[in-house]
């Protein structure tokens, strides 16, 4: 049917469409711009590596589908996650350009479903790669804003090598963009508070995968009574496995959680407050903290401040203190 057709059919229901009809559907055409608004701006603001913006188009977590461009199964992200990863990767090429096409959106009360063409072009130091295929994305109107609850990409063709992220990626490790800063900073908080809620809740096999394989915990202050630390997640995993059931219970309360000028490393001031077995009382202590990322997200380095006199005291072992 063409524009002029649907003009002339429209005019002819008109009479016969009610004040409510007439509202659901300026609702329905409202939100159909909305949800291909955001479809439109997932690529443009990547390519202008406006990392900020492009987060607040997704949900709190999301699935994040690209098996078919790289193998990998289907995972649930947050938005932060995400745009570090691509912040690591997409200011190092000299061009991106997400073009789409097609944009098919389907509205159903507060959920919908889209579907677009895009060719992926990607440029960098003289070298070419291409990627053509198709979104699919699902979406939910969340606090009257639409967000974006699923998307997977299904690579069709592509052009040129993929070897072009090689270079991107060394040439993202010099660049600071705004908003580079701000989302790896945002990823790496809300993985610092993630930590601290995991070993509350006394499991050591998921608090020990935010180490990285090689990553370190170093306690300065230890005193000679205490561990210096650990090394490796083999020895994180032994250094941490049997605490949680020498206590009742753990809280840490974080009172300041900073992102310093180089966004891979975190600063954190909390307290501990551990139930002592035995009805023996509560072990309190101040600490400050220093979280070192790698690239991926996962802690390098943590180095634990406390204080050992405060320590040794709560434990009956000041007279081991050094």
């Amino acid at each position: 049917m063409g524009l002029k057709t649907a003009a002339v059919m429209t005019a002819i229901a008109a009479p016969f469409i009610t004040s409510a009809q007439e509202g659901a559907m300026k609702k329905d055409t409202l939100d159909r711009a909305a949800v291909a608004t955001i479809v439109e701006s997932v690529g443009a603001l990547a390519d202008r590596s406006e990392f900020d913006a492009l987060a607040r188009l997704f949900a709190e977590t999301f699935t994040l589908d690209y098996a078919s461009l790289n193998g990998q199964p289907a995972t649930v992200k947050t938005p932060f996650a995400l745009m570090g990863e691509w912040a690591g990767v997409l200011p190092g090429f000299d061009r991106t350009r997400h073009a789409l096409s097609d944009i098919d959106v389907q509205v159903s009360g507060k959920t919908a479903t889209a579907r677009a063409q895009v060719v992926a072009d990607h440029w960098v130091d003289g070298a070419h790669w291409q990627a053509a295929g198709r979104y699919d994305y699902e979406l939910a109107k969340l606090e009257d804003r639409w967000k974006i609850t699923s998307m997977v990409f299904t690579l069709e063709r592509e052009r040129g090598s993929r070897a072009v992220f090689g270079p991107a990626i060394e040439a993202a490790k010099k660049k600071r963009l705004p908003g580079y800063r701000d989302a790896v900073a945002v990823r790496n908080k809300r993985t610092v508070r993630a930590f601290f809620k995991t070993l509350e809740e006394g499991d050591i096999p998921a608090f020990v995968e935010f180490f990285a394989e090689d990553g370190v915990q170093a306690n300065p202050y230890h005193g000679g009574v205490f561990p210096a630390g650990a090394k490796g997640k083999a020895e994180l995993s032994a250094y941490w496995a049997p605490i949680p059931a020498q206590f009742n219970g753990m809280r840490f309360l974080i009172d300041e959680l900073l992102a310093t000028e180089n966004p891979s490393v975190v600063f954190v001031r909390y307290r501990g407050e551990i139930k002592l077995k035995s009805g023996a009382g509560v072990y309190k202590n101040h600490y400050y903290s220093t979280f070192r990322f790698n690239d991926a997200g996962q802690i390098a380095e943590y180095v634990e401040i406390f204080d050992p006199v405060v320590a040794a005291r709560g434990f009956g072992l000041l007279d081991r203190l050094k």
